[in-house]
């Protein structure tokens, strides 16, 4: 027998962790049975159904209010204008709520007479703006309802950055958290069937529209184990995109520059600069899995179409961190010519700050990434770092050390 023959052998036969994994995702799910995974309309149907107090779920505004109540929470938190203070929105009845959509194609829009607020929202699962769109949303919106205060929200899979500033970012992961917490909250309250329905959702949301951490870790036992089985079927049979990250990674593992690899999912690739190591203090929190230093972090991303060299800032540790995120934040982007780093949003908060993204490359899912390119292009990035990068630990330096001097609180 071949050694590919064995390889391919091994991977079928006793593979447990094979095994686990079609469990996992083979689960059944109404809305996989429907096809509406990508299909904007179809989730912005289901999100209308929910917000609407006099829809059939017989929850009234429970729905409604919580998420209202995070968006407002999240606008306040990152320097929006909010219609109605969080604290107002748990303490008053929502009255005269009406849902609208498509209504002048605005994806979804709710207004409310008491207290008074106008919310628009434009959903975007995997397509991008068009035709200048959220200016003109916005301008029908402050037509028609004038001078009510209003909030316009840029619904997207990763939170991602809209081309206006007027609108606020909010990802399908803020959604599944704000709607999983409701739910084990209210377990008892919330009728058998619209607690089945809002489950199979949010399972959609964790395991197609997120990276869940249980498939990213079945996957990567699964290449390491398999490594030559997978490359044979990436090969014959694999999608065009298949194995490209492992490349990326190599690529940055080896790099001249000297990168250190944080963390590797299905989608993306994140890396330091080795010296970082030795700059940032310990005040990530990510969880045990993640290097407390690592909190400020680049990553390549590859996605069905495109592919991207991206910045941020992740969570840090409120009672360590004492204000010096925020600091390191606006040293970063303060001169955006200086690093090639600008902040996503008005101001920094304890959420994720995006920092920047950059393309490597845009291709057809049909035809696939032209992966010589691709790597290409990687490699020109990571040159290209080396130099951009390069006068960060001067430009942070004082202010970690007065942090330090401080005894880790800034003033």
């Amino acid at each position: 027998m071949s050694a590919d023959l064995q390889a391919l052998e091994r991977f079928v036969v006793d593979n447990d962790d094979l095994l686990e994994l079609e469990q996992h995702i083979g689960r059944f799910n109404i809305f996989d049975a429907l096809r509406i995974v990508e299909r904007e309309v179809k989730h912005s149907d289901f999100l209308a159904w929910l917000v609407d107090p006099n829809e059939s779920h017989g929850q009234g505004g429970l729905f409604l209010r919580a998420i209202l109540m995070d968006l407002f929470k999240m606008a306040r938190e990152t320097g929006f204008a909010c219609p109605v203070s969080p604290i107002e929105l748990d303490g008053e009845e929502l009255r005269g709520v009406e849902v609208r959509r498509e209504w002048r194609n605005i994806d979804l829009l709710i207004r409310c007479d008491q207290p008074c607020f106008v919310v628009a929202i434009e959903n975007k699962i995997r397509s991008g703006e068009h035709s200048n769109q959220l200016a003109r949303y916005r301008e029908i919106v402050e037509a028609e309802f004038g001078d009510v205060p209003s909030m316009y929200v840029f619904l997207t899979v990763e939170g991602d950055e809209p081309s206006e500033e007027d609108w606020v970012p909010y990802s399908y992961g803020d959604l599944y958290r704000v709607l999983t917490r409701l739910r084990k909250a209210n377990e008892t309250s919330i009728g058998d069937d619209v607690r089945a329905f809002l489950d199979h959702y949010l399972r959609l949301i964790r395991g197609r529209l997120m990276d869940d951490p249980k498939i990213a870790d079945l996957c990567q036992r699964i290449y390491k184990n398999h490594r030559q089985a997978l490359q044979l079927i990436y090969e014959h049979a694999g999608s065009p995109a298949a194995g490209l990250l492992g490349e990326i990674e190599g690529l940055v593992a080896g790099h001249a520059g000297g990168w250190h690899i944080v963390n590797k999912t299905s989608k993306q690739v994140s890396f330091v600069p080795k010296q970082w190591l030795d700059l940032l203090p310990a005040i990530g929190a990510r969880g045990a899995k993640f290097d407390p230093r690592c909190w400020i972090v680049l990553r390549f991303e590859v996605r069905k179409s495109r592919g991207f060299l991206g910045a941020s800032v992740w969570p840090t540790n409120p009672t360590k961190d004492q204000g010096l995120r925020q600091k390191v934040i606006q040293r970063l982007t303060g001169k955006p010519k200086e690093f090639g780093f600008r902040l996503f949003l008005k101001t920094t908060s304890d959420r994720w700050s995006q920092l920047g993204r950059e393309s490597i490359g845009t291709w057809s899912e049909e035809d696939g990434p032209d992966e010589v390119a691709i790597i290409a292009a990687v490699e020109k990035k990571l040159d290209e770092l080396v130099s951009r990068l390069a006068g960060i630990p001067s430009a942070l330096r004082p202010i970690i050390d007065e942090w330090e001097k401080l005894g880790g609180v800034t003033e």
